[in-house]
C-alpha cells in the first residue's frame, strides 16, 4: 500500500503546518502498518528521514495511491485496538524486541520491509 501526503498535521499540536523534516506534501510513502484504538488512528510510513522503522502519522494527511495489501499482512483485534501489518510483526512484544535490538525482531523487520518495498507479493 502506498499513500500520498496531501497536508501535514503536526504530531504535537494537531495543527496543519507547511513543512516538516520527515515528510512533505506530494510525497508518496509506503505504508508499513495501520493501528487504531478507541481514541486514535495512525499509519506507519517510511518517511523522508529514511530511518527505520518509519514514523506514525494521522491518516487524514494522506490519500491512497496504491491500495494493494500484501497477502502476508494480518489483522489483529485485541483490547479494543486493531493492528494491520505484516504477520511477522504481529507476535507479542515484537516492537519491544525490535527496539531492544533483538536479532530475530530485527531480521523479521528487514524481511517484511524488503517484501513490501520489493513488491514480491504482487
Amino acid at each position: 500500500m502506498r499513500v500520498k501526503c496531501t497536508r501535514i498535521i503536526d504530531p504535537q499540536s494537531d495543527e496543519t503546518i507547511a513543512t516538516h523534516p520527515a515528510i512533505h506534501v506530494g510525497g508518496v510513502y509506503p505504508v508499513l502498518e495501520m493501528m487504531t484504538g478507541p481514541d486514535y488512528w495512525m499509519i506507519r510510513v517510511l518517511d523522508d528521514s529514511g530511518n527505520d522503522p518509519g514514523s506514525f502519522w494521522d491518516p487524514a494527511m494522506f490519500e491512497t495511491v496504491d491500495a494493494h495489501l500484501p497477502s502476508s499482512w494480518t489483522l489483529v483485534l485485541e483490547n479494543g485496538r486493531m493492528r494491520l501489518a505484516h504477520a511477522l510483526w504481529q507476535r507479542p512484544n515484537f516492537w519491544n524486541d525490535y527496539f531492544d535490538n533483538d536479532p530475530r525482531a530485527l531480521a523479521d523487520f528487514r524481511a517484511a520491509k524488503h517484501e513490501l518495498l520489493d513488491g514480491t507479493d504482487r
